[in-house]
């Protein structure tokens, strides 16, 4: 073991330990966080949705689960669960398409598990967790079957896309969804920016699950981030100051 894994191995144990600490004291020290206007508006959009019975769509684009672009897909099945019990008490629940085998297995198991947590477990439909395409552009190509056949009002994307996003968000907008995205890649995020009416920029699709309430520990992964940041600003100020003397001397 080299020292570089040995700081990677050091670092990730402690951020798991700050997150468990902060999870552990959330009731009385509770997080705050700064408003984002697009997650405000997706819960609108949401209890619109259920009151009008139509369906919420959430894409988790055409990564893989194995490899760093799997990173955004996954935040959008935390987000997919609460979404899931949000959307309970309608009779037409989520739908979820995926761009990978794998990533559909998985909505499937978290729209399963999601409506069995809040009583539900008929509401869980095998159909509702799908795999379009298995290129990025057939998967996009399958898009607007499933928003109009659906009667989908809320088009969430949240996953890996490469220049195909501006396309996904692109159909949402036709079919007058609410469109709501972010990725990881800059370039698409620069499309979903410019496409989307309501886009997430840089790491706010990773902050979904604690913005929408999935859990307490999504709400501490932000909290113990903050932390490590103020952390690494103080170890580089110091570095500075230190070589400043140094040359001083």
């Amino acid at each position: 073991m080299t020292a570089v894994d040995l700081q990677g191995l050091l670092l990730l144990f402690a951020f798991l330990g700050l997150m468990l600490g902060s999870a552990a004291t959330s009731r009385r020290w509770p997080a705050t966080f700064r408003p984002i206007a697009a997650f405000e508006a997706l819960g609108k959009a949401i209890e619109r949705a259920v009151e009008a019975g139509e369906r919420v769509h959430v894409s988790l684009g055409t990564g893989s689960v194995i490899g760093p672009e799997s990173a955004p897909a996954f935040a959008g099945l935390a987000a997919l669960s609460r979404i899931a019990r949000a959307t309970s008490m309608s009779d037409r629940p989520a739908v979820v398409t995926a761009g990978d085998g794998a990533m559909a297995i998985l909505a499937r198991d978290t729209l399963r598990s999601s409506y069995g947590e809040s009583g539900s477990p008929d509401l869980y439909d095998p159909t509702s967790g799908r795999l379009l395409g298995p290129t990025p552009f057939s998967y996009v190509a399958g898009l607007p079957s499933v928003l109009t056949n659906e009667g989908v009002s809320v088009h969430m994307l949240s996953g890996f896309y490469g220049f195909e996003a501006g396309l996904a968000a692109e159909f949402g907008e036709r079919a007058r969804a609410f469109v709501i995205g972010g990725t990881s890649e800059v370039q698409s995020q620069a499309l979903l920016y410019a496409v989307a009416r309501n886009p997430l920029l840089g790491e706010e699709v990773f902050a979904s699950g604690a913005y929408l309430g999935a859990g307490e520990l999504h709400k501490a992964s932000l909290r113990t981030q903050d932390i490590i940041r103020i952390g690494l600003i103080v170890l580089i100020l110091l570095g500075v100051l230190m070589a400043t003397f140094e040359d001083l001397i």
